[in-house]
């Protein structure tokens, strides 16, 4: 892992799961994102953003980034709605 290397967590709104993964764009971009996989090469699916977290701390990392997608201003006819990309810090303690 690099320096450069982010951590990201994503969030969809009515989804029941996250998803992770890392990638080498700065903060505010993630369409390069390699995402983390389960044994048969299908994406992992996370039942919680702690678990999500723990995913990523188990690859080193002590910071990362939540990305929220929402497809609702699409969906009444706006312009598709800006991502949101919130900083948290990984800890195993889910209080943080």
């Amino acid at each position: 892992m690099s320096d450069t290397t982010r951590a990201l967590i994503f969030s969809y709104s009515d989804c029941m799961h996250y998803f992770a993964g890392t990638t080498q764009e700065p903060q505010g971009n993630s369409s390069d994102v390699n995402f983390l996989k389960d044994g048969n090469g299908k994406l992992q699916k996370f039942p919680s953003l702690y678990r999500a977290k723990v995913a990523l701390i188990n690859l080193d990392f002590t910071q990362g980034w939540l990305v929220m997608h929402s497809p609702y201003d699409e969906m009444i006819g706006n312009e598709p709605a800006q991502k949101a990309e919130l900083f948290m810090p990984l800890s195993r303690d889910p209080s943080v």
